[in-house]
């Protein structure tokens, strides 16, 4: 067993295993005394009348007694403190001392006792030596010293004086003495090596238990520390989008309304180059802020009974003449088909791959079918293009992955555009699978679950031209001297936003009545009236409203404040550039078209001219609003 300076260093498991096992014996071994205590009483009354001196056996009665106060003593200040780690080898000498002294004071009686006993006494006398030896060594195994330290002083005493009688008896008596000696010895350190053996394995499993569960505390930790910082990127994205957008939005409008006031040998070409440039950093802030706010969890996924021919027609007007621009052929396969789903998830899944099939096929064509496949319909977007690499279509989907621009080009955009897709697909039942071959093309497809309606009504005719309207860009007016098209409420607490809006208004025929408030806008629609530039009594054709006004309302209240003024049937547009969540659902049952920062100027012509009276309907159509793949209102 260890000595005192074993403990030098606390947190050795060994240390703390023998600090453990001094312990139960010490609270373990004390319980013996109360048996030895009443052997004692009952063997001073049975030799009261024997032969021996009284001094040589009461001296070391009295011995037996003072020790066992002594250790009664220690006992109770085991209680109260314990024994720390610093005062091992004090308390493991007093356990020797204590057994040492205990035995040596039994083996003093016994050899008082053996010289005047009989027969039949001495082999009472060893039986009960015998017995003290082994109870001894039960009590105190967990130190196989101290059980062999108690046991061997009586054991050896009364050995050696059954040895000088020189009798057989004696003699056998003697060696079945030592015997049990040795038997106590070998025995007491077999169980206590195996206790400590076990308490040392004990320990080690508590000690990985502790480790493991702090490993676990550990990962746990930081796993929520990342889930809590991905959440707050996402947040972050998604919150400062607003801000991200505003500035690329001013410029969207001042290219625009720049267009007029340039050389058209020289200068057009340079701003449709910056335009162009505009417009691809748009997007790419858009594949952005798609990623952000599906991870921040503001996209809802509400699947529901759909129709996918108007979806088909949207399609088909867009990409139409996005494959007529670069000379690819675009094939569409009209479908009745209804499907589960949610509509304008997609749509904008349909979008993105439709995108990918365009920017990575340079010759042939692009193709988009639905087809049943029992309990599914299978929306497929085919292409001839490059194809993906087997290697590589395991990391097609990955956020920022581009396959085939190693050189990180800005016209070949982020990479973002499967990414947004994966994410969109696991919003709901819309898994998407892809079949390619590198430079013969690919087909990408989206299951989802088929509906047979019990009728089915003929679909409206739909007016095909506007997707000319989306890649041709609006002609400038000049700029009119009084309102040719009407006034239109614009309600802006962004200075420099508010100017550039007026500005594209104006020359595209409209008057502004601008202001940061609704109030404001209706008193610049009265300023316009008392000079003449409005007659009275005109109504507004329009009302323009941006959603966060940092006012106590926002700008859907605004809009309805100006309708309360103006009629219920006021043309409202509502623009944002962030991601409110409940805020499409709600501009719609309002029935205010909903748009997004940055915005394309032209479009916005196309919606204010689609509100004039006997207005042909643009490729935006107003009585039919549809969400981005977000969840929110837009018209694109």
């Amino acid at each position: 067993m260890p000595g005192p300076d074993t403990f030098a260093s606390p947190q050795s498991m060994s240390a703390r295993v023998d600090l453990q096992m001094l312990q139960d014996t010490w609270r373990t071994a004390p319980g013996a005394i109360p048996g030895q205590l009443v052997a004692l009483a009952a063997l001073v009354w049975m030799i009261r009348d024997w032969p021996a001196p009284l001094w040589h056996w009461l001296t070391p009665a009295l011995g037996l007694l003072s020790v066992w106060t002594l250790v009664a003593l220690m006992q109770g200040q085991f209680r109260r403190f314990g024994i720390p780690a610093s005062a091992y080898g004090r308390w493991r000498w007093r356990l020797l001392w204590w057994h040492a002294a205990q035995g040596s004071l039994w083996g003093l009686i016994s050899l008082a006792l053996l010289g005047v006993a009989g027969p039949d006494w001495k082999l009472a006398l060893v039986a009960g030596a015998l017995v003290y030896s082994y109870t001894i060594m039960l009590v105190t195994v967990h130190d196989w010293a101290v059980a062999f330290t108690g046991a061997a002083p009586l054991l050896a005493m009364a050995a050696v004086r059954l040895l000088v009688e020189q009798t057989s008896s004696g003699t056998y008596l003697a060696v079945v003495m030592v015997v049990s000696l040795a038997t106590c010895l070998l025995v007491a350190r077999r169980i206590s090596r195996r206790l400590r053996e076990g308490m040392l394995l004990r320990n080690e499993n508590a000690d990985l238990v502790l480790k493991l569960r702090d490993e676990i505390d550990k990962v746990t930790q930081a796993k929520a520390r990342a889930e809590i910082a991905d959440r707050q990127k996402g947040e972050f994205f998604a919150s400062a989008s607003h801000d991200l957008r505003q500035p690329l939005h001013v410029m969207m409008l001042l290219s625009s309304a720049l267009r007029p006031h340039v050389e058209p040998s020289q200068g057009a070409p340079l701003l449709g180059q910056i335009q162009t440039a505009l417009g691809s950093l748009s997007t790419m802030f858009e594949k952005m802020f798609d990623l952000a706010r599906i991870d921040a969890q503001r996209i809802d996924y509400r699947a529901q009974a759909c129709e996918l021919a108007p979806l088909w027609h949207r399609l088909d007007a867009e990409f139409g003449v996005l494959c007529a621009h670069k000379g690819l052929r675009w094939r569409l396969v009209p479908t009745s088909a209804w499907v589960q789903t949610d509509l304008h998830v997609l749509e904008r899944i349909l979008r993105n791959l439709l995108n990918n099939a365009v920017r990575y096929t340079e010759a042939g064509e692009v193709r988009l079918r639905a087809r049943a496949r029992g309990p599914w319909v299978v929306c497929q977007v085919w292409d001839t293009g490059v194809g993906v690499p087997r290697p590589l279509r395991h990391r097609i989907f990955e956020d920022y992955f581009q396959g085939h621009n190693d050189g990180r080009h800005s016209s070949e955009g982020l990479g973002l555009g499967l990414a947004v897709v994966r994410r969109l697909s696991m919003l709901g039942p819309t898994p998407v699978t892809l079949r390619s071959r590198a430079g013969r093309g690919s087909c990408f497809s989206v299951r989802l679950p088929r509906l047979v309606p019990a009728s089915v009504q003929p679909p409206a005719p739909r007016h095909t031209a506007p997707s000319a309207l989306r890649s041709a860009p609006m002609p400038a007016r000049p700029l009119p001297s009084g309102a040719e098209r009407g006034v239109v409420l614009l309600i802006e607490d962004d200075p420099v936003v508010r100017d550039s809006t007026a500005l594209l208004l104006r020359q595209h025929g409209w008057l502004s009545a601008a202001a940061a408030t609704p109030d404001g806008a209706a008193a610049a629609m009265l300023a316009l009236q008392e000079q003449g530039r409005m007659p009275e009594g005109e109504m507004p054709v329009a009302a323009i409203s941006d959603h966060r006004l940092g006012l106590s309302i926002n700008g859907l209240e605004a809009l309805q404040q100006l309708r309360y003024e103006f009629g219920e049937g006021l043309p409202a547009f509502l623009l944002t550039g962030e991601a409110t969540p409940g805020l499409a659902q709600a501009a719609q049952t309002a029935g205010v078209h909903l748009l997004h920062k940055p915005l394309q100027a032209d479009r916005l012509v196309r919606l204010l001219e689609a509100t004039l009276p006997d207005a042909e309907p643009p490729g935006d159509t107003l009585d039919a609003p549809h969400r981005d793949g977000d969840g929110l209102v837009d018209a694109a």
